[in-house]
């Protein structure tokens, strides 16, 4: 049986109550408090958590204390996925391959730009479209998001290194995961579900060493830029390959 992991802050929940029968649904709580009467039905486990740290906190805290061991999946997600996901309570119903995929398409209406979204569905048949962004500014290679670039100007400042580093190396070097940032240090390119609305095969998420995710912890508590630099990196924390470009012109003479 699957599990649905929900990240609130004040966003309303009542459609919960149309989630597919056969979901486990974890409902974490930052925001104010909320009537459950509707749903209570529908909730596995409700918990109230301190506001800090993004879904990023969210996520990792039930990785660490709730992850079912189960040889099935589990979906994270904001509380609000319908700007995300239009499709999202339809796509619970589907079964999908791999390690980890996303259930989003874009952040907003538009952004990215629909015709990119048409374009790949139409191309791929798929029903959601993950997005392929640098390691080195955080933008994404299709389209331009100037909130990207700042979130990269963010992380050379807090953390004091210079424009030009692979930033996801970095941080995977700095929660403790030597073999990620190995791999990260030799790519260009990595991918991501946009608004961090993925699932993940619950054997994907215990080979994590759990130190990481504790380390992963703090960091996105200390910074909520941070928690943006875990948004982007979910998949590849699961295992999912980066992707290498050659760079001829970087190569010393």
């Amino acid at each position: 049986m699957p599990d649905l992991v929900i990240a609130r802050y004040n966003e309303d929940v009542s459609w919960l109550s149309q989630v597919p029968d056969g979901y486990n649904i974890f409902l974490y709580n930052k925001g104010d408090d909320i009537d459950l009467s509707s749903i209570r039905h529908k909730i596995h486990q409700y918990v109230k958590l301190e506001n800090i740290g993004r879904e990023s906190d969210t996520y990792l805290l039930h990785m660490l204390g709730n992850m079912s061991t189960t040889d099935s999946y589990t979906v994270f997600s904001q509380a609000d996925p319908f700007e995300h996901s239009p499709d999202f309570l339809h796509l619970l119903h589907q079964s999908f391959e791999g390690t980890a995929w996303g259930y989003s398409s874009q952040w907003k209406y538009n952004f990215p730009p629909e015709h990119l979204i048409k374009s790949y569905m139409a191309k791929t048949g798929k029903p959601t479209r993950d997005e392929i962004f640098s390691l080195y500014n955080w933008g994404p290679i299709y389209s331009y998001d100037e909130g990207a670039f700042l979130i990269s100007n963010l992380y050379f400042a807090y953390y004091g290194v210079a424009n030009g580093t692979n930033i996801a190396a970095d941080f995977f070097g700095r929660i403790g995961y030597d073999a990620l940032q190995k791999k990260a240090a030799q790519a260009t390119l990595g991918v991501f579900p946009y608004a961090a609305v993925f699932g993940v095969r619950n054997s994907a998420v215990h080979a994590v060493p759990k130190d990481v995710l504790l380390k992963a912890v703090l960091e996105v508590r200390a910074n909520n830029m941070a928690g943006h630099i875990m948004e982007r990196l979910w998949f590849h924390l699961f295992g999912q390959p980066f992707i290498a470009l050659e760079h001829p012109h970087e190569t010393p003479a």
